[in-house]
């Protein structure tokens, strides 16, 4: 496991979190148009289409403090029912950002996702989390044909923001394959 490390330095030994309290903050991207043309920025999630004027009346929503992830191992994902029962197979997310509260994760591929859906993600592969799985609802997705963003809230609120475990692997891998997937 890597530990974080101040601002600046090699990004790919540089494990979240980027910066710590007391740390400057980082200058903020220029807004952009509503129809998605502004400027990016490295360490935010692009929303795909812009969201409604009822649905954030331009307001940050988010009580927890997030903290952008670079390079760290995919975590597996799959979609359980209204009892909690799996409803899909296993498939690979990127985390983008995470909180005390919740995650921003990356999917290859289009994927359509309600607010409210049920999430189970395996999390072994960062053990500072202290679970192999926890549960969570969609706040929000994104898709594209490319790729799916989506907002994911934990069930509970972690105690602290646990530490992620750098990826190593040059091949992608189905997690559907992998022993603890079996059940």
């Amino acid at each position: 496991m890597v530990e974080p490390q101040p601002n600046g330095g090699d990004a790919e030994a540089r494990a979240w979190p980027i910066s710590r309290p007391g740390d400057p903050p980082e200058p903020k991207p220029a807004p952009s148009s509503p129809a998605g043309g502004g400027p990016a920025h490295q360490d935010s999630c692009v929303l795909l289409s812009p969201p409604s004027h009822e649905e954030w009346l331009g307001m940050e929503h988010r009580r927890l403090e997030r903290y952008p992830v670079q390079a760290s191992r995919p975590i597996a994902m799959r979609l359980l029912d209204a009892d909690g029962q799996p409803q899909s197979r296993w498939f690979l997310a990127d985390i983008l950002d995470i909180s005390r509260g919740g995650l921003c994760l990356l999917l290859s591929g289009p994927m359509q996702l309600v607010t409210g859906q049920r999430l189970q993600l395996d999390v072994r592969c960062h053990p500072d989390i202290g679970q192999l799985r926890v549960q969570g609802l969609v706040r929000w997705c994104r898709s594209s044909l490319a790729f799916t963003t989506l907002g994911m809230a934990f069930l509970a609120v972690m105690p602290r923001v646990p530490r992620l475990e750098l990826e190593r692997r040059t091949v992608r891998r189905d997690p559907n394959n992998e022993p603890w997937a079996q059940d």
